[in-house]
C-alpha cells in the first residue's frame, strides 16, 4: 500500500478493516489454491515463486510483468477470499514507478529526457543494455526474459540445536536455489579425527542427528546443496563438541601425617581418567559432634593439602569430589582421621602429706590443669639432694598421685618434682618442692686407729670411714702445731654469666671458672629458658662460652651455669637475663579466602577476591602493613588491617596468593601460598520485547530460549516493572523467557527493565523499555429491538453506550434474510428505520459498537463483539414463491448451523481433554 493511500477490505466476519499506507498486506490462502485477486484500476497481479512458496504480487500496470505467469480468470463466485463491494475499493493510486533492478534508477520508459545508459542483470547469466536518446511519442512493447538457472549458492554452515555425550543434532537452512529447486543436501564430517571429510548424510531433509559419537570430542562439519543443475560449494567449516562425562568418584583421601592442630592429606586422580584431563578437587570436612555437617575446606588442582587450626585430639570425617568441565563427580567414601593429642601441662607442685620423718616423707600432687586432650597414663616422681645439684633420680612411676619417699638420711634437704605422660607426650616437670628430713643425734664414734705406718713427722689416723693426716712440724726441741688435710670437693658456685647479643636470633653466653676445690673442673652445664623457674640444660662441655641460636627476636631469656669436677656438681650461679633485639616480623601462618557468606558487604566475585589472615609476631617492632603477592608477581601494599579485597581481577581465573608483614626493620618472610579462583562474569541482560499487546495485558519475551527454559539451564531472569510511586518492583523471577503482565489499564504506558543472573552472580539491569496497552473495545450490546411502524417498515432500536475516555461511539447494524449478514447502517445514532422489506419473510438483525479515536497515524476504529441476533417477521399477507424459497433456504441454513455448532462443541470438548492430559504430564514429568 503506497503512502497516502488506504487499503480497505471486509473480513469474513463482516468487519471492515482499513490499512494506511505505506504498508505490506500479506494474505494467505487457507487451502493452498491460488485465489483470484481483484485489483483496482491501474494495477495487475503477478505470480512469483520464492523458496518453494508461490506468491501473488500486486504491481502498477506499468511495472515489469510476465503474462505467462498471470493467474487464471476469477470464477464467478469467490466470496471466500474477498468480499468485494465497489464502495469499499480504494481510489486509484498515484503512479508509482519501481526502480530498475540492481540500479535504483527509474526504468527508461518513464524517463522523459536524455538519460545515461545503464545495465541491469540477474545472476550473471545474461545481460541487456538499453540506451535512450530521446523518447517522443511511443515506447516499445514490453519484453520479458528469464536468466538461465545454475547450481545453488553456498548454504550457511549447519547450526547445533542439541548435543549429548554421544550425539550431535544439526539443522540448516536452504540457500538461494538460483532458479532450480534444491533437491538434496550433502553433509560431510571429519569423523572426529581431524582428517579428510567424509559423507555422513545425503538427502532432502534440513536436519540430521549424528549418533554413536565419543564424549568430549571435537567434530568438524560442512554443508553443500544440490539442484538439477549441480552441487554448490561447501559452507564454512564449523566445529562442535559432544558433551563430556563427569569423572568417576575418586578414592578417599589418605592421611600423610597428623599433628596436634593440623592434618596433612593426599589423594590420587580417579581411576580411568586420562592424565591430560584437567581436574580440580573439592575436599569436604565434618567435625565430630559439631552438628554443621560437611563443610568445604579445599578447592584446587593439587593432590594434597594441609588443614590447619584444627582442634586437638578430635576426629574429623572427610570426603572428596573431582571436577571437570562437565561437572562434579559423586563423593568418595567417607574416611575418618583424628588430630593428635597435645602433651599435658605440668602437674601441681608436690606437697607434704603428714609428718616429716628422719628417714621418710609422704608427698602428694594434683593432676595437670590441661591434660592435652588425652588421659594421663603415668606420673613420675623425681628426687635430688639439694647440695648435689641437677642430678635427679626417679623414685616412683605409676598412676597414683601420692608416694612415700623412704631410705632418706636424717637432717638432709631434698628437692622433689613430678611430671606426667599421656598419648600426647611427656609434660614439663612441676615446680620444685624442697623438704628437709628431721635431724637425729649422732651415734658414738669409732676409736681412732693408725692407718699405715707412722712417718717421722706425720701419722695417719682413721675412724669410721674418715681418714685424717696429722703432720708435726718442729720449730725447736718440741712440736707445737698439727695440720689435718681432707680430700678434694665439688667446685664453688659459678658467677652470673655474661650474655652478648650477636643478632636478633642468636646470643653468646660466657662465664668465668669458679674455685675448683682441689679437683680440676671437667665440664660446665648451661641452663636456658624463657621462664626463670623452668629452664633446661642446652649445653654440657668444657668451654666457657656457648652460642645460642634460633631465638625469637624481642624475647626475654634466662640462663645460669654450674661447674662439675670429679668430686661432684657445684651449685648453679646467679641467673642472667637477656632480651633479643627487635627484627622483621615473623611469617603469616594463617591465610585463607573469605567465602561469600563470610563477607560483610557484597562483592563482584568475578573480579574480586577477599582474603583474611592472622597478624604474626611483630618481633618487637609494631607491624605497619603487609605486602600481598598475587597473579604474575603482582604486588599490592595494604595497611595494618588483617583482611583485604583484591580488585580488578580477571573473571574465571586461578590466582596464587601469599603475604608478608612489614615493620620498621623491613619485610618478613612470605607466608605459604593459597589458591583462589574468581567466578565467571554474570550474564548480560537480554533484549526485552512485547510480542502480544492487549488492553489489559502485555506479553513480554526476552532472550533466545524456549518459553520454559530447561531445568539444567542455570541462567535465570529478574523482570521489574515501575509502580505508581516510580519504583521498580519485581514481577517475575525465574528461568522462563516469556511472561504475561496482567490486570493493566487500557492505553497506558508501562516501563520495564530486566536482568539475568546465574551462579556467577547478578548481571546489570537492561535499559528501561516502555510498552503501551491498547484501547479496550466496547462491550457487547443487548439484542436490538424491532418495532413495526407500517407494512414492510420497522424501527430498529438498541441501547446506547457512553463515550469511552473521550472517544466517540459509532454503531453498525447488520441484517440477514438467510445465512449472510449485510451492513445496513453505520453511525452514531441508536435507532434505524428499515424500509422496503419483503412481506411474510423472517429477518435477523444484530448490532455492535465501535470506538473512534485519533492518534498520530490518523483515525482509528475499534469494534466490540456483535450482540445476539433478534429475529422478526414481516406481516404475512401473501406468500410469494420467492419468499417460500427464502424460507426453505433459511430452514436449511438453520439445520446446517445446528450441525456445525454440534461439531464445534465436540471438537472443543476433545481439545479440552487433551489439554488437561498434557498439563498433568508436564506437571508430573517436567516440573516435579
Amino acid at each position: 500500500v503506497n503512502p497516502g493511500e488506504t487499503f480497505t477490505i471486509t473480513t469474513e466476519d463482516g468487519h471492515i478493516q482499513c490499512i494506511q499506507g505505506p504498508a505490506h498486506v500479506p494474505m494467505m490462502s487457507p487451502n493452498g489454491s491460488m485465489p483470484p485477486i481483484f485489483v483496482p484500476p491501474g494495477y495487475v497481479s503477478q505470480v512469483v515463486e520464492e523458496n518453494g512458496v508461490r506468491k501473488v504480487v500486486v504491481l502498477p500496470h506499468s511495472a515489469e510483468f510476465h503474462p505467462s505467469m498471470h493467474p487464471p480468470p476469477p470464477p464467478p463466485h469467490v466470496p471466500h477470499y474477498m468480499h468485494h463491494h465497489h464502495a469499499l475499493l480504494p481510489h486509484p493510486p498515484h503512479p508509482v514507478y519501481p526502480p530498475v533492478p540492481g540500479t535504483g534508477e527509474l526504468p527508461p520508459q518513464f524517463i522523459h529526457q536524455h538519460p545515461p545508459p545503464h545495465v541491469f542483470q540477474e545472476q550473471g547469466e545474461s545481460a541487456v543494455s538499453a540506451t535512450s536518446s530521446s523518447i517522443k511519442e511511443s515506447v516499445s512493447e514490453l519484453v520479458s526474459f528469464t536468466t538461465e538457472s545454475c547450481e545453488p549458492d553456498c548454504p550457511a554452515a549447519p547450526k547445533l540445536i542439541n548435543r549429548t555425550k554421544n550425539s550431535l543434532s544439526l539443522q540448516w537452512k536452504s540457500s538461494n536455489d538460483n532458479g532450480s529447486k534444491i533437491t538434496n543436501f550433502l553433509l560431510e564430517w571429519d569423523e572426529g579425527k581431524n582428517g579428510p571429510f567424509k559423507e555422513c548424510y545425503y538427502g532432502h531433509l534440513k536436519q540430521y542427528k549424528l549418533t554413536k559419537l565419543s564424549p568430549s570430542t571435537k567434530y568438524s562439519l560442512r554443508l553443500a546443496a544440490k539442484n538439477d543443475i549441480g552441487m554448490s560449494g561447501f559452507s564454512e567449516t564449523v566445529t562442535y563438541y559432544t558433551a563430556g562425562i563427569v569423572p568417576p568418584p575418586p578414592a578417599p583421601p589418605v592421611l600423610v601425617e597428623a599433628g596436634v592442630t593440623w592434618l596433612s592429606l593426599k589423594w590420587s586422580p580417579p581411576n580411568g581418567v586420562s592424565s591430560d584431563d584437567s581436574l580440580t578437587y573439592s575436599l569436604d570436612m565434618e567435625e565430630e559432634g559439631s552438628g554443621y555437617g560437611f563443610q568445604p575446606q579445599y578447592n584446587g588442582d593439587e593432590l594434597s593439602c594441609t588443614l590447619r587450626n584444627l582442634r586437638r585430639s578430635t576426629s574429623y570425617k572427610f570426603r572428596l569430589f573431582a571436577y571437570n568441565s562437565e561437572g562434579k563427580s559423586s563423593p568418595s567414601e567417607v574416611v575418618e582421621h583424628s588430630t593428635n593429642p597435645d602433651k599435658p601441662g605440668p602437674p601441681s607442685k608436690p606437697t607434704v602429706k603428714g609428718k616429716i620423718h628422719s628417714h621418710s616423707v609422704k608427698v602428694a600432687w594434683e593432676p595437670p590443669k590441661d591434660n592435652g586432650g588425652s588421659d594421663i597414663s603415668k606420673y613420675f616422681l623425681e628426687i635430688s639432694e639439694a647440695l648435689i645439684g641437677n642430678k635427679w633420680d626417679t623414685i616412683y612411676s605409676g598412676s597414683q598421685r601420692e608416694h612415700t619417699c623412704d631410705h632418706l638420711r636424717p637432717g638432709t634437704s631434698y628437692r622433689l618434682r613430678v611430671y606426667c605422660v599421656s598419648k600426647g607426650g611427656e609434660s614439663q616437670a612441676s615446680d620444685v618442692m624442697t623438704v628437709t628430713t628431721s635431724a637425729v643425734p649422732p651415734g658414738p664414734c669409732h676409736a681412732p686407729c693408725l692407718a699405715g705406718k707412722a712417718k717421722p713427722k706425720e701419722i695417719t689416723l682413721q675412724w669410721g670411714k674418715l681418714q685424717f693426716v696429722v703432720s708435726f712440724f718442729q720449730f725447736g726441741p718440741h712440736s707445737d702445731k698439727a695440720e689435718i688435710s681432707t680430700a678434694p670437693g665439688p667446685p664453688d658456685q659459678c658467677c652470673k654469666p655474661v650474655i652478648t647479643c650477636k643478632n636478633a636470633t642468636s646470643v653468646i653466653v660466657s662465664w668465668e671458672s669458679p674455685a675448683c676445690n682441689g679437683a680440676e673442673i671437667s665440664e660446665y652445664r648451661l641452663d636456658w629458658g624463657q621462664v626463670e623457674g623452668s629452664m633446661h640444660v642446652i649445653y654440657t662441655g668444657p668451654c666457657q662460652s656457648y652460642e645460642v641460636k634460633g631465638l625469637t627476636p624481642a624475647t626475654t631469656y634466662y640462663c645460669r651455669v654450674q661447674a662439675v669436677n670429679i668430686s661432684g656438681v657445684g651449685l648453679f650461679g646467679e641467673t642472667g637475663v637477656v632480651t633479643t633485639p627487635a627484627s622483621v616480623p615473623a611469617a603469616v601462618s594463617v591465610l585463607h579466602l573469605l567465602e561469600e557468606d563470610q563477607m560483610e558487604i557484597s562483592l563482584p566475585l568475578s573480579t574480586c577476591l577477599a582474603i583474611q589472615w592472622e597478624e604474626p609476631c611483630c618481633h618487637g617492632s609494631e607491624i605497619t602493613g603487609y605486602n600481598i603477592e598475587y597473579g604474575e608477581k603482582q604486588l599490592v601494599t595494604v595497611g595494618r588491617n588483617t583482611s583485604h579485597v583484591l580488585e580488578n581481577l580477571l573473571p574465571d581465573t586461578l590466582y596464587r596468593i601469599r603475604i608478608q608483614a612489614i615493620n620498621s626493620f623491613g619485610v618478613g618472610p612470605f607466608s605459604h601460598s593459597i589458591k583462589a579462583k574468581t567466578k565467571p562474569l554474570p550474564p548480560d541482560p537480554p533484549h526485552l520485547e512485547c510480542v502480544v499487546f492487549s488492553y489489559q495485558s502485555l506479553k513480554l519475551k526476552w532472550g533466545e530460549g524456549p518459553s520454559r527454559a530447561l531445568i539444567t539451564n542455570p541462567t535465570q531472569f529478574n523482570l521489574q516493572m515501575e509502580d505508581r510511586f516510580g519504583r521498580f518492583v519485581t514481577v517475575y523471577s525465574g528461568p522462563c523467557h516469556t511472561y504475561k503482565v496482567q490486570r493493566l489499564s487500557e492505553s497506558t504506558t508501562y516501563y520495564f527493565k530486566i536482568q539475568a543472573y546465574n551462579d556467577a552472580g547478578e548481571g546489570e539491569f537492561s535499559e528501561v523499555y516502555a510498552f503501551t496497552t491498547t484501547k479496550s473495545p466496547p462491550a457487547s450490546l443487548k439484542a436490538p429491538k424491532a418495532n413495526q411502524l407500517e407494512e414492510n417498515t420497522y424501527e430498529i432500536t438498541w441501547e446506547p453506550l457512553q463515550p469511552m475516555k473521550g472517544d466517540s461511539i459509532v454503531y453498525i447494524l447488520q441484517l440477514a434474510a438467510g445465512r449472510e449478514f449485510d451492513q445496513v447502517y453505520k453511525g452514531p445514532e441508536t435507532s434505524f428505520r428499515l424500509t422496503s422489506l419483503q412481506t411474510n419473510c423472517e429477518y435477523r438483525i444484530r448490532v455492535c459498537a465501535g470506538r473512534q479515536s485519533q492518534d498520530s497515524t490518523g483515525s482509528q476504529e475499534l469494534y466490540g463483539p456483535y450482540s445476539p441476533s433478534t429475529v422478526f417477521s414481516s406481516q404475512k399477507q401473501e406468500l410469494v414463491p420467492q419468499c417460500a424459497d427464502l424460507t426453505t433456504e433459511l430452514a436449511e441454513s438453520k439445520k446446517t448451523l445446528r450441525e456445525e455448532r454440534f461439531i464445534a462443541i465436540v471438537l472443543l470438548c476433545g481439545f479440552a481433554v487433551v489439554a488437561i492430559l498434557f498439563a498433568v504430564v508436564i506437571q508430573y514429568f517436567v516440573i516435579k
